[in-house]
């Protein structure tokens, strides 16, 4: 297949498979670009399509003009759903975006679609229309979000690409803004951002709690973009990646994350926007994704191991017939043979004065079973000896998570 010139909508992409929408309203056209096995770009398809019967981006609902911008489909509605005005299938975009919202446009059901009747240009009411067949024909290049449609009012051609010194800039602004997540204050975090745009960090703190816990266990939160498409329209650069973070060999896609991009008074890039892309059915509350995300991964993230840890030191601890970090292991709800945590702990340490040693040890593997969120049941043959008392039998111990840590809810010897 023959490459062809790159639209200077495409900055960098690293997605694969790669496809991109394009519209340009000058010409009524519409393009699916993707990339071939060795990076170069080429058309897939080029149709004739019809979009808003009032010229110029769309501001106002009813206002029947087409949107321009980068847009994303976010779901796709089939042939036996749909009216017959939309032909064979249509497929909803996010119009209007995090950006259009803070910029006061309104609207909504801006889709790609088919249609019923000769396609003429400019006869939609905002929408993009295509004549079924061509619509059908591209419907397997549409990656729901994840490929966008971007809508110009002229397209232009580039020279060079990816165009690298803009994708340097823009990747240290990005992986910047990244980093500072790691930073103790959000300063840097926010130093990332336009000062016209303040986004929300009331997560900060819980962030910094979850964070600790991980460093109390040597373990280091890492986060990763993966898959970072760019593209320009106007000032403004749009990039989409998935969010990852990582601890040890454990990695986990928190979500699809949009950043809105332009140049300060400086000429700087700055980010303007930082919503999550979701389909419509998500019931996650918008902004709320990324310690959602986190924390499922803190509860996921190798949960055996680190109970058996958490059995190991309580055991240890035991054997120390130290009460105060002993005690650290027992949850403020523990009951166990009619004592509560306070009267536990001070039968405990009466019997750590009667004897000279006090030595407690698991024999074989631990029998951990999951049950429910923040809640574990663990059984295992425990051997006890002292310098006044020896037996062996089975444990079990009933777990819960709190204050970011395993500990021990209930306490049955089963014998």
């Amino acid at each position: 297949m023959a490459q062809v010139q790159v639209p200077d909508v495409f900055i960098h992409t690293e997605s694969r498979p790669f496809t991109a929408v394009v519209v340009e309203r000058a010409t009524q056209r519409l393009w699916v670009y993707a990339k071939d096995n060795d990076g170069f770009f080429y058309e897939r398809h080029s149709f004739p399509c019809s979009t808003g019967e009032v010229a110029g981006d769309k501001r106002l609902e009813g206002d029947r003009k087409t949107p321009g911008g980068v847009y994303f489909f976010l779901t796709e509605h089939e042939e036996r759903f749909l009216a017959p005005i939309y032909g064979t299938g249509a497929f909803p975009i996010d119009y209007p975006n995090f950006m259009d919202q803070r910029e006061g446009r309104t609207g909504n059901a801006i889709w790609l679609h088919g249609t019923n009747k000769a396609l003429r240009p400019m006869d939609s009411n905002g929408c993009v229309a295509l004549e079924n067949h061509n619509l059908d024909a591209m419907k397997r290049d549409i990656r729901l979000l994840r490929t966008p449609m971007i809508i110009v009012e002229k397209l232009g051609f580039q020279g060079e690409y990816p165009q690298e010194k803009t994708v340097e800039n823009l990747k240290k602004l990005i992986h910047g803004w990244k980093n500072a997540l790691r930073s103790e204050s959000y300063h840097a975090y926010l130093a990332a951002y336009s000062a016209d745009f303040l986004p929300d960090i009331a997560w900060w703190s819980d962030w910094l709690i979850l964070r600790s816990e991980f460093e109390a266990e040597n373990i280091d939160l890492m986060f990763e973009i993966k898959d970072l498409d760019l593209f320009r329209t106007g000032d403004r650069v749009t990039g989409i990646f998935d969010f990852m973070v990582r601890a040890g060999e454990s990695s986990k896609n928190l979500g699809t994350r949009l950043l809105y991009m332009e140049p300060d008074a400086y000429g700087n890039m700055r980010i303007v926007g930082d919503p999550w892309l979701a389909p419509p059915e998500s019931l996650l509350p918008a902004g709320k994704p990324l310690m959602a995300g986190l924390n499922t991964f803190s509860r996921e993230w190798n949960a055996e191991d680190r109970i058996t840890r958490m059995v190991d030191d309580w055991l240890e601890a035991w054997s120390s017939q130290e009460i105060e970090p002993y005690g650290a292991f027992y949850a403020e709800g523990f009951r166990s043979q009619g004592r509560n945590r306070r009267a536990w702990l001070r039968y405990k340490e009466g019997l750590n004065r009667q004897y000279d040693y006090i030595r407690v040890k698991r024999e074989g593997p631990l029998d951990i079973r999951m049950r429910g969120a923040g809640r574990a049941e663990v059984r295992f043959v425990q051997n006890y000896e002292s310098s006044g008392f020896a037996t062996r039998g089975r444990k079990r111990l009933d777990l819960i998570r709190e204050d970011g840590r395993w500990k021990i809810y209930r306490e049955i010897w089963e014998g």
